[in-house]
């Protein structure tokens, strides 16, 4: 059976989203710089091309000047706005994302729905940029589509009671859908928290009141920090979990992991070969073992390298980094987010920038959704017309004949008197 760290490294969230602080930085930096290059494009080509309505209403009206001549600034270059930088971006998801966390507390939804939603959130702004899409219809579409992907299916109306609004969800839940590369598992440390409860209790000599305490204050900071930072993109879920309880009791964290990485290779056997010792779970040394091997069994040396003191530290420095991206966001800064203060001189500047410098063609959600359909129905027009013309050429492949009234010639040759054989003839 292969361990929980082999079957996490098969998953998407492992295999597609888990990156270093490096490539992370160097994936927002290019998110922004092709969205800075579009959106400039498409504001050009907009100005170079003005709708038609305005070019006919006008052309016939005399310059108020007297003069015969046309305005010079008409042809002139239109001037780019300032656009938002990828710290500036990272602000506004981060405002947007507690948002997010603001909105599911509304609708009352599960800490797995809550989670899946923001994360889905995360790495659609991380491949999409925030100047492309609007991220405040986005929240909504976050936690419908993760509330499917949660086993749960919510009515689209009841989303628009719950926050009074017409928003048409379905327009962005396939444009959410294809920014998180159609990978909808996502793993969380909750049920980690959960074990690692069970096996403090086990021990026996620590107080159930201190295990009550740790585990409330560290699911506490499971349902804000990890989504407020980038933690699911650098840290397994087991690590997130061991960090928050570390934040929460870490003489409780370090117990778990000294007495799970503790072992310490005992000395050879008398005859001088290496001491083997069974896998945890196969400790009878006739369970798994095959004739000419031993599956199932270990020399010492190589299990003192998975549990082991070595591994242990290496262990405690990635839950301690984890836990230091944590404490940035406690679950305590909840009001930062929502202060008008912060709000007022933080966030409204580079909203306002943002309503300078958003993509003309992909903001409204609707309108790209339906202009999208309408291509999508030119382009199956357009294939039509050659597959028909081509109909001899796959009849030719595929025998009998594939135009459009085929069937009723078929059906006419089988109500007639010619048919003898309804297999055919012979071969």
């Amino acid at each position: 059976m292969a361990s929980e760290d082999a079957r996490y490294r098969e998953t998407s969230q492992f295999q597609a989203w888990s990156f270093s602080p490096a490539q992370l930085a160097a994936m927002r930096e290019k998110t922004n710089a092709i969205a800075r290059q579009r959106i400039a494009e498409r504001m050009l080509a907009s100005a170079s091309n003005p709708p038609t309505s305005n070019n006919t209403s006008h052309a016939n009206t005399p310059d108020p000047s007297g003069h015969g001549t046309p305005n010079p600034t008409e042809n002139s270059t239109p001037t780019l706005p300032d656009f938002l930088k990828p710290e500036e971006e990272a602000l506004l998801v981060s405002f947007y994302v507690s948002e997010l966390l603001r909105a599911a507390d509304h609708l009352g939804v599960p800490d797995e729905v809550r989670a899946t939603a923001t994360v889905f959130f995360r790495r659609f702004f991380l491949t999409n940029s925030i100047m492309t899409y609007p991220p405040q219809e986005m929240i909504l579409v976050a936690l419908f589509v993760g509330s499917k992907a949660e086993g749960r299916f919510p009515r689209i109306i009841e989303f628009q009671q719950k926050f009074n609004t017409k928003q048409d969800i379905l327009a962005g839940e396939f444009l959410l859908c294809q920014g998180n590369r159609f990978n909808f598992e996502v793993r969380h440390p909750f049920r980690a928290l959960m074990g690692a409860t069970m096996e403090l209790r086990s021990y026996g000599d620590i107080d159930e009141q201190r295990i009550i305490a740790a585990e409330k204050r560290a699911h506490e900071i499971l349902l804000f920090s990890p989504l407020m930072t980038d933690a699911y993109f650098h840290y397994t879920p087991s690590q997130i979990m061991f960090a928050a309880l570390s934040l929460a009791d870490r003489g409780l964290a370090e117990r778990l992991i000294q007495e799970t990485f503790h072992f310490v290779p005992p000395t050879t056997n008398n005859d001088n070969t290496p001491a083997v010792t069974p896998l945890p779970g196969l400790e009878n040394p006739g369970i798994g073992r095959k004739e000419g091997g031993s599956k199932g069994m270990t020399t010492n040396d190589e299990r003192a390298a998975i549990v082991g003191p070595g591994i242990r530290d290496k262990v405690m420095g990635t839950i301690e980094a984890c836990r230091n991206m944590l404490s940035t966001e406690l679950p305590e800064r909840k009001s930062h987010w929502t202060s008008e203060s912060i709000f007022k001189s933080q966030i409204r500047p580079v909203r306002k920038k943002l309503t300078k410098c958003r993509d003309p063609d992909r903001w409204n959600l609707s309108e790209l959704q339906r202009q999208r359909r309408e291509a999508g129905v030119r382009r199956a027009d357009s294939e039509e017309r050659p597959a028909a013309s081509n109909g001899a050429k796959d009849a030719a492949i595929f025998g009998g004949d594939l135009s459009a009234d085929a069937p009723e010639k078929k059906r006419r040759k089988v109500d007639g008197n010619g048919l003898e054989d309804p297999f055919g003839g012979p071969l």
